[in-house]
């Protein structure tokens, strides 16, 4: 048996049983037609106001950020196993095993220096938290 007849039938059943389910589940589905089941929320709440409301931006930036220094640390372990091993090896020196790290976390700080003096790691204030100017001495 040629080995892409094999996964071509496996391929074929992959899609073959979720769409199989889906049909059979739509088949067998009761169907209550209400209005309340169209609502943004289905929980007995009755929405007020709209559904597009804005977002402060440094909801996602602070997201943001978080994910390029989480990933960061995620490539620093991986170097921090093998570093001890790769110098006690004699095949590489200091400079071969440390530069490249060093580069990494400079071209991250300089990043962060970028994202700091854009003011994208300090939060907004919002209205109520300046003060008017008639209180101020």
């Amino acid at each position: 048996m040629n080995e892409w007849i094999a996964i071509g039938a496996l391929a074929l059943v992959g899609l073959l049983i979720p769409l199989g389910m889906m049909a059979v589940s739509y088949l067998l589905r009761p169907s209550v037609p209400e209005t309340s089941k169209r609502a943004t929320y289905e929980s007995g709440e009755i929405p007020t106001g709209g559904t597009r409301i804005r977002f402060n931006i440094q909801y996602y930036m602070v997201a943001l950020l978080f994910l390029v220094f989480d990933i960061e640390t995620v490539l620093l372990f991986p170097w921090a196993v093998i570093y001890r091993p790769a110098l006690e090896s004699d095949a590489v020196t200091l400079l071969e095993v440390l530069g490249p790290m060093l580069v990494f976390v400079a071209i991250l700080l300089v990043g962060l220096a970028w994202a700091w003096r854009n003011g994208a790691v300090q939060w907004a204030t919002s209205p109520r938290q300046v003060e008017p100017e008639a209180d101020r001495p």
